[in-house]
């Protein structure tokens, strides 16, 4: 465990409305939240998933080059405030297109992470490329690793970074209320099964789904959750921060009272995922046997013995 586990400090997820495609709005509302955090003692603040933009088809050279001001933007205003901030952005590499999250830390960014795995039903797929690697940093506040809105579905990449000694998860998002028990319910599972602080923040407000063009609404519940999956801090909708005091020493509470990392059984583990990583295709899905709905035909009658309806 990192030496900076008996570290306590505000956190905050500083959920906002992003307005597709509109830099210089989103930039408005990211720093007046960011600033109403600080003003509240938050040092770790976290905005929501693709925030200078949000999910756009296409992206055209301006907006990225908007996008990436608004990034340096919020870099310089977490060296004025004396924060770290988190949030993820639109990059450009190559021609290819990224959701990539940055750690600013009092005017430099200390770490990065494209998204690992792209949302297909909403046609992310499409638009971005994935990344192929995973991120933790050890910093001021302690070990943070970083997860991108579905990244959290799959404990795969959550349990790694609970194999590196991550502290805290943080992860941007843009949840819609469609699914919104399972965010709140998988943000306290991987909290709980890796013994970690889970930081996600999701957005407010409404926007097209790139795919059908369907109305998506985001219900701003962003999540604060301990090791022992209690709930320390949520969003109700609202624009405004959701905070919550952060004592890392709860993480070393945990493993100490259940030592799960210690009972592992990482020989049976491999043996069972080695047929997996070897033929990573779909899962077959057993057969449901065919359940008979009509009549049974009747049994003759036994000539041997007397009719019951005649007796």
């Amino acid at each position: 465990m990192p030496g900076s586990e008996t570290k306590t400090f505000v956190a905050a997820c500083a959920q906002i409305n992003v307005d597709s495609g509109n830099v210089s709005a989103n930039l408005e509302a990211a720093t007046a939240a960011v600033r109403a955090a600080a003003k509240r003692e938050a040092e770790l603040i976290v905005l929501p998933e693709m925030w200078p933009t949000s999910l756009v088809a296409d992206p055209t050279v301006s907006l990225i080059r908007e996008s990436r001001e608004a990034e340096r933007s919020m870099t310089r205003l977490s060296e004025e405030l004396g924060v770290m901030v988190v949030g993820s952005g639109l990059e450009e590499e190559r021609g290819n297109f990224f959701n990539r999250c940055c750690i600013s830390d009092q005017g430099k960014v200390i770490a990065t992470y494209r998204k690992m795995h792209l949302f297909s039903p909403n046609s992310e797929h499409r638009q971005m490329s994935p990344g192929t690697s995973a991120t933790f940093v050890d910093t001021r506040l302690g070990r943070i690793g970083l997860a991108i809105c579905y990244d959290i579905r799959f404990p795969e990449l959550i349990r790694y970074y609970f194999h590196q000694g991550v502290q805290l998860l943080v992860v941007p998002a843009q949840w819609p209320e469609t699914r919104s028990d399972h965010w709140r319910n998988l943000t306290r599972a991987r909290a709980i099964e890796n013994q970690m602080f889970v930081i996600g923040c999701n957005r407010t407000g409404t926007e097209e789904s790139m795919r059908n063009g369907e109305l998506l609404a985001f219900p701003g519940d962003s999540r604060i959750v301990n090791p022992m999956g209690d709930i320390i801090g949520k969003g109700e909708g609202e624009n405004e921060p959701t905070l919550a005091e952060i004592e890392l020493r709860r993480c070393r509470a945990m493993q100490r009272i259940l030592p799960i990392h210690k009972d592992r059984q990482p020989k049976v583990y491999r043996e069972l995922w080695q047929a997996i990583w070897d033929n990573p295709e779909e899962p077959v899905m057993p057969m449901v046997p065919t359940i008979e709905t009509s009549s049974p035909e009747p049994e003759p009658p036994n000539e041997s013995e007397p009719d019951p309806a005649s007796s």
